[in-house]
C-alpha cells in the first residue's frame, strides 16, 4: 500500500517535540497529523493520543476532545498502565489503551485499528490487553465466586499462557496473587461488621476455608483477622499486597482515577 493510500490518523501529544520514533514506526499504516483533529474532519479518522505527565490539564483536554467528537475513534498510550487508566478506557468508550512507549506486539495492533487493511507480516492473531481489561472487569463483578486463570481466559477467547503474561507483564503480579489481593481488599469492609463471624468472611470471599483466609490476612496485610477488626488498621503490607496496590491506584501524578 503506497503512501497515497494510507488513511489519514491524528495524534495528539503533550511533549514539547513530536514522537517522531513512533510516528516513523506507524507510517506503514496511517499517515499522521501531530495535532488534534477538528470536529468537521472525517471521523472515519483515528486519533492517538500520548499522555506526558497523565495529570489534570492533560485529562481535561482530552475528555473535552472526546466529548466533542464522540463518533472519533480514540487510541490512548499511557505512561503507565494502571486498573484506573484502563477503568477510564472504559468510561470514555476509548477504543484501546496502551503502555507507552507500546512493545512490538502492541504497535501492530495499533496499526490495525488506525487501518483496517494493514495487513501484518507473520503476525497470525493478535491479542492485547483489552483482553485484561475485560478480565479485570469480570474479576470485579464476580470476585467473590469461584473463579480460574483457565475460566476467564476462556469467557475472553484468550488462552492461557497469554492471559498470564498479560498480567506479569502489564501489571507487574501474578493472576493468582491478584485475585487473591482483590478478595483480601474487600476483607476489611466485612470485618467491620460486628455481625459477620471470620469464617462466614472467608466463605463469603471464596476461600477454602476460614485458616486459608486468616493464613493469607496475616501474610499480606501484617495481622490476623482478629487483630485487625480490633485495630482497624494495618500498617505492614507485603511485597505482592504492595504491587497489588500500586496497580490498583494511580500513582500520585495520575489523576484518571478521580476524573474518570
Amino acid at each position: 500500500m503506497n503512501q497515497a493510500e494510507l488513511p489519514v490518523a491524528f495524534l495528539r501529544h503533550f511533549e514539547d517535540q513530536p514522537p517522531v520514533k513512533l510516528i516513523g514506526k506507524l507510517g506503514d499504516a496511517a499517515v499522521l497529523q501531530c495535532r488534534a483533529p477538528e470536529p468537521h474532519e472525517a471521523m472515519s479518522s483515528a486519533c492517538i493520543v500520548i499522555f506526558k505527565n497523565q495529570d489534570e490539564q492533560e485529562i481535561k483536554a482530552i475528555e473535552l476532545l472526546m466529548a466533542q467528537q464522540p463518533r472519533r475513534k480514540f487510541i490512548v498510550l499511557f505512561p503507565n498502565l494502571s486498573v484506573p487508566n484502563l477503568k477510564w478506557c472504559l468510561d470514555h468508550r476509548v477504543e484501546q489503551g496502551y503502555m507507552a512507549p507500546p512493545p512490538a506486539i502492541d504497535l501492530v495492533d495499533i496499526k490495525c485499528r488506525l487501518n483496517p487493511n494493514y495487513q501484518p507480516i507473520g503476525h497470525q492473531q493478535r491479542h492485547t490487553h483489552e483482553k485484561l481489561r475485560q478480565t479485570l472487569e469480570l474479576i470485579e463483578q464476580r470476585f467473590g465466586t469461584p473463579l480460574s486463570l483457565q475460566q476467564l481466559a476462556h469467557e475472553v477467547s484468550i488462552s492461557d499462557s497469554r492471559l498470564c503474561h498479560l498480567f506479569n507483564q502489564y501489571l507487574g503480579i501474578k493472576f493468582s496473587n491478584y485475585l487473591l489481593c482483590r478478595r483480601l481488599e474487600a476483607a476489611p469492609d466485612l470485618l467491620r461488621d460486628d455481625g459477620l463471624s471470620v469464617a462466614a468472611i472467608a466463605y463469603r470471599l471464596n476461600f477454602s476455608t476460614p485458616s486459608h483466609f486468616c493464613r493469607s490476612f496475616k501474610q499480606h496485610l501484617g495481622l490476623t483477622p482478629t487483630e485487625y477488626r480490633q485495630l482497624k488498621k494495618s500498617e505492614s503490607h507485603s511485597k505482592v499486597y504492595h504491587q497489588y496496590l500500586k496497580c490498583r491506584q494511580p500513582e500520585p501524578r495520575t489523576l484518571i482515577c478521580e476524573s474518570g
